[in-house]
């Protein structure tokens, strides 16, 4: 038998090799592909459940970022959606008086009453305040969503149609938290507000216990205040004693600067007593110095500002420990509820709704802040500030914003 050529059958034996080796290089290409196909549809599965669920997120990290120097105000470009009916029936409410002529300073020396007696006067509490249940809502969720989110437009809408104005608000549910905000963490001056987060910090300080309050403190040079600003330097001379009980309540009751001064001594100064503030909300602290242009213009660098979220925060704040552990700050909400300054909101809400509030003032500045709790069909919390050339244009400017509010509450129980 004939032997076979050797290097036939080494090229035979290098074809079939090569032919095994092709085979398994395709069968492996084949499956890196349906392997990259079946990873790229989940990917693209997910991201567009992701895109459906959160579409805020979405390429949020290949998004343009811009650095800003200063605090800059963000620009509208919303376009009314409401109708100039709802706008016209609300901008002709009846409002409180933000401010009167303010009155020459004069000393106490100068104005001192020859009879006073320098005893502290008595205080009488008034009978505690306790809210209301609140009503059976009957809009569903989603509906009640879709009026927060028109009631959101008319607030943009108001803002839109007076840009001689700075204004921003801050809605906040007190039973549920929930929560809209319409600029409300721009910078805006709180004034006599400022009692609110101070006296929450005092009341906490002393939780519940009354013998500080008994204490005698004296109206001195050190706590002169301009008469315009202070019921106290108005009314007794140097000399006049106070229980600390009274001065609480002057600051909340009166929107007294003489009697928030002697609070925030107490509290071991403005330093530490504003950093126990801000253990409650600090977006913007009182002592930090911000950028920011008023109403018209003029750019400010300065501290004593906050925000109307901050506010918000404290008044919730108050609200949930009020009901917890009423004894804490049953004098607040007390003063709070007879405040002898009348609201702008008492306009826009049903007679006989219960307001507690106070309403920080700085006419120097063209300010007004209005922080309020609602007893209404459920107990909100409502902070409204507007910068206005006019306290009039001011209080009719809360006094609306307050009504489309009244109007959105309305239809969920309604």
């Amino acid at each position: 038998m004939k032997r076979p050529n050797p290097t036939f059958l080494k090229k035979a034996e290098g074809i079939k090799s090569s032919r095994k080796k092709r085979t398994l290089i395709i069968i492996a290409a084949l499956v890196v592909l349906t392997f990259a196909v079946i990873f790229i549809s989940s990917i693209a599965s997910a991201q567009e459940k992701y895109r459906l669920m959160y579409p805020g997120l979405v390429g949020a990290a290949t998004s343009t970022t811009t650095e800003y120097s200063a605090y800059q105000r963000p620009v509208h470009t919303t376009t009314e959606t409401t109708t100039e009916a709802t706008t016209t029936a609300t901008t002709t409410l009846p409002h409180a008086i933000l401010a009167a002529t303010p009155t020459p300073t004069l000393s106490p020396e100068e104005t001192a009453h020859t009879s006073q007696n320098d005893s502290p006067d008595p205080f009488t509490e008034d009978r505690d305040f306790s809210f209301k249940p609140a009503n059976i809502q009957t809009a569903t969720y989603q509906e009640r969503a879709v009026y927060m989110d028109e009631l959101k437009e008319k607030v943009v809408a108001y803002q839109i149609k007076h840009p001689e104005m700075r204004i921003c608000y801050e809605f906040i549910s007190l039973t549920s938290g929930e929560r809209l905000g319409v600029d409300e963490l721009d910078p805006v001056v709180p004034s006599g507000a400022m009692a609110i987060p101070l006296e929450i910090v005092y009341y906490d300080s002393i939780a519940g216990v009354t013998g500080p309050l008994s204490k005698k403190v004296t109206f001195d040079e050190n706590y002169g205040g301009a008469r315009n600003s202070s019921y106290i330097a108005r009314t007794y001379s140097y000399g006049k004693q106070f229980y600390m009980r009274t001065l609480l309540n002057y600051a909340i009751v009166k929107n007294d600067s003489v009697a928030l001064n002697y609070i925030i001594e107490e509290l071991g100064g403005l330093e530490k007593a504003i950093q126990a503030v801000d253990e409650i909300s600090n977006y913007i602290s009182y002592n930090d110095s911000v950028i920011y242009t008023d109403y018209r213009g003029l750019e400010f660098r300065a501290p004593g500002t906050i925000s109307c979220y901050d506010m918000g925060n404290y008044i919730y704040y108050l609200y949930r420990q009020f009901t917890n552990t009423p004894q804490v700050n049953q004098r607040l909400i007390n003063d709070m509820a007879h405040n002898e300054a009348e609201s702008p909101l008492s306009a826009a809400f049903p007679p006989g709704t219960r307001i507690l509030h106070v309403l920080g003032r700085n006419t120097g500045r063209g300010a007004y802040l209005e922080c309020a709790i609602l007893d209404y069909q459920e107990p909100i919390a409502l902070v409204i500030y507007v910068e206005s050339a006019s306290p009039d244009s001011a209080g009719t400017a809360i006094a609306t914003l307050g009504g489309y509010t009244q109007k959105y509450v309305e239809a969920c129980y309604s």
